[in-house]
């Protein structure tokens, strides 16, 4: 690929775009081009306050007439050998609008992206890894010449990885694995796997910032959102559907403690496996793995599958409290051999004491090889690369692989292997500039680690 030159930022919101400025001017600092879309009125004004380029979507939108929304859509499945209803699976915001309006937007979309990358050339494009806003070009992008890369959180503290892949494997860690894989580690990685492993365990660490369930704060935050939707919006954005978004906010603090009573403590002397619920509407599920939509679907039939000792620990993500509905929780509290744990259980001490981990594609399963235990991954994600981890692609498989994890032992030479090979391909550098690491924003030795790690990136393009 050519030398990156010329980079796309995407936003959907005033928040993102402020994120996205302390690298913007990184960027600038050292040579580069940086453009802004947007779907934000407030985002908008806010980067052209501060000189920068900005495209807002939505006054292209008004441009664009569809005659024939069937065609139109299969025009550009076809095109992109891409599918339109798990795009739209995808978009958890635009799943919740009228069909046929949401449908037209996505036509819009890729409407949009062919004649701006047409026009602007960008050599990479820097967004997330959900909504239209970000699924679209990554489609387009590469017959336009364009690449579009995500940067995620590591689970080693204070780093990130860069990807190109959405169903959720790494890339570089992919390329590292197959080269190193039967390479004997060297004193010095098998000193800094240590130094992660030792702290991580003895301190229970976990591979996520926790946050609190929604209270009078947010109530507030919420309320000032109408006023900027309403001044600045206009209720254009797509993505600020007020009426959705508090009603979904404001139902978590009051189905929370109800749910706890519902839940129930741990019995670490019996067998179990553990499976991890993802957030409500987590990109990890709509984007990477739409057949598993339905996890309590999914429970039940795990549940099915266990052999008969065996009892399925099932726990809420602390930061999902109160999304799902309690009817779904109760559902699968009816299933004898399911237990819904109180969610403030930690993780650590459900898997050390577990026969192995049962996961879609949860950082669970990262946390299972800490201690050394085995897990089963129905979906994709960067770790299933490593011989360790079970597969399944096929549900008449699932009987026989529980059976067989059961058996499974992992050393600790694969143990140290894997996590050295993370630790390898991540870059330093805190890119999660929210909560206790918003004022990291401020910290330039930070956001110069963080473009180092992306310049070091668009090299290996």
């Amino acid at each position: 690929m050519k030398k990156v030159q010329k980079i796309i930022f995407i936003s959907n919101s005033v928040t993102f775009a402020k994120r996205q400025l302390v690298l913007t001017e990184e960027f600038e600092s050292r040579g580069y081009t940086v453009q802004n879309v947007t779907y934000s009125r407030k985002a908008q004004k806010f980067l052209n306050q501060r000189g920068k380029t900005v495209e807002n979507i939505l006054d292209k939108f008004e441009t664009y007439k569809i005659n024939n929304l069937q065609k139109e859509l299969e025009k550009y499945e076809d095109k992109y050998k891409t599918n339109m209803n798990l795009i739209l699976t995808a978009d958890k915001n635009y799943s919740a609008k009228n069909r046929k309006h949401a449908f037209q937007d996505l036509v819009k979309h890729f409407k949009f992206w062919e004649e701006y990358l047409k026009k602007h050339k960008p050599d990479v494009i820097l967004g997330g890894q959900e909504r239209f806003v970000n699924l679209v070009p990554r489609y387009v992008a590469p017959k336009f010449g364009a690449v579009q890369m995500i940067y995620k959180v590591n689970p080693i503290p204070n780093t990130f990885v860069t990807v190109k892949d959405p169903a959720g494997r790494w890339d570089e860690l992919t390329k590292y694995w197959k080269k190193n894989k039967n390479k004997k580690l060297t004193p010095k990685q098998v000193k800094r796997v240590k130094e992660y492993l030792t702290p991580t365990k003895k301190e229970k660490k976990l591979t996520y910032t926790i946050f609190k369930v929604p209270g009078l704060k947010e109530l507030a935050l919420f309320i000032r959102s109408i006023y900027s939707n309403a001044r600045y919006e206009h209720f254009k954005n797509p993505y600020a559907n007020l009426w959705h978004i508090g009603k979904e906010q404001g139902m978590r603090p009051l189905r929370k403690p109800i749910a706890k009573r519902i839940t129930e403590p741990p019995k670490f002397n019996e067998p179990y496996f553990y499976f991890p619920l993802h957030r409500s509407g987590d990109a990890q599920i709509l984007l990477r793995a739409p057949q598993y939509y339905n996890q309590f679907q999914l429970i039940e039939t795990i549940s099915k599958h266990l052999p008969i000792k065996y009892k399925l620990y099932v726990k809420q993500h602390p930061n999902g409290e109160g999304e799902f509905k309690l009817s779904e929780l109760r559902q699968i509290k009816k299933l004898k051999n399911v237990r819904l744990i109180d969610t403030k259980t930690n993780t650590h001490d459900i898997l050390k004491n577990s026969t192995g981990v049962i996961t879609i594609n949860s950082n669970s399963g990262w946390e299972a090889l800490l201690h050394k235990k085995p897990a089963i991954v129905l979906g994709n994600v960067y770790y299933d690369i490593f011989n360790h981890f079970e597969k399944v692609r096929d549900f008449y498989d699932l009987s026989t692989t529980i059976k067989r994890a059961t058996k499974t032992k992992l050393t600790t030479e694969q143990q140290y292997k894997y996590v050295n090979a993370v630790i390898e391909v991540a870059h330093p550098g805190q890119m999660l500039f929210v909560g206790k690491y918003e004022k990291l924003m401020k910290d330039k030795h930070n956001i110069k680690l963080l473009v180092d790690g992306l310049e070091k990136d668009f090299k290996n393009l």
